[in-house]
């Protein structure tokens, strides 16, 4: 087959990104490009910490519970061992553009469980701001947005240190992605 008579790849529109498959209990459904699996001995506990404190729905409860806060913000609650008390969890980051400061207000506004907490938000030396929360169980989730007011010197580093970086490791054919070697 050559590329005129391939069949168009209908998993993405054309920005790239997934099709919409239709909705399910009032969510769109479309193929997720990430997700995370949390486990926790409770799984409808989990869940419901969730959308009180962080705003997330449920998709659908079963034997593994779908909650999604947003596009692309989709988390999957199981029965199994949470984090070990003392272990370091993986951190899940999500971004929030424009309502940080709502979120923090409301994920402080649950009273806490277990392992919960809420930190920040916080300015980060990348110019976003940034809350950090753990939820009952231990599970560790970031969510980020820019900085209302960005300062400028930190930028000005940035772009000089992308700068540097193209023209220190200029891409040769060893570290092109599999991505840049397709036609346009």
């Amino acid at each position: 087959m050559n590329d005129e008579t391939k069949p168009a790849d209908r998993s993405v529109d054309e920005r790239g990104e997934p099709v919409r498959l239709g909705e399910y209990n009032g969510f769109e459904v479309y193929p997720m490009p990430m997700f995370a699996t949390l486990a926790a001995e409770d799984p409808s506990a989990l869940a419901a910490w969730y959308q009180a404190a962080l705003g997330f729905a449920s998709m659908f409860a079963g034997p593994v519970i779908h909650l999604r806060r947003g596009k692309y913000q989709d988390l999957l609650v199981v029965r199994g061992a949470p984090p070990a008390e003392g272990m370091a969890a993986p951190v899940l980051s999500f971004h929030v553009e424009g309502e940080i400061d709502a979120l923090a207000a409301r994920a402080r506004a649950v009273e806490p469980q277990g392992r919960s907490s809420v930190e920040g938000p916080v300015d980060t030396p990348w110019n976003t701001r940034d809350l950090r929360v753990t939820d009952p169980v231990g599970h560790r989730l970031v969510f980020t947005s820019r900085r209302a007011e960005p300062d400028p010197e930190i930028s000005r580093r940035w772009q000089e240190a992308f700068e540097a970086g193209r023209r220190a490791a200029p891409l040769n054919e060893s570290s092109r992605s599999p991505k840049s070697d397709r036609p346009a």
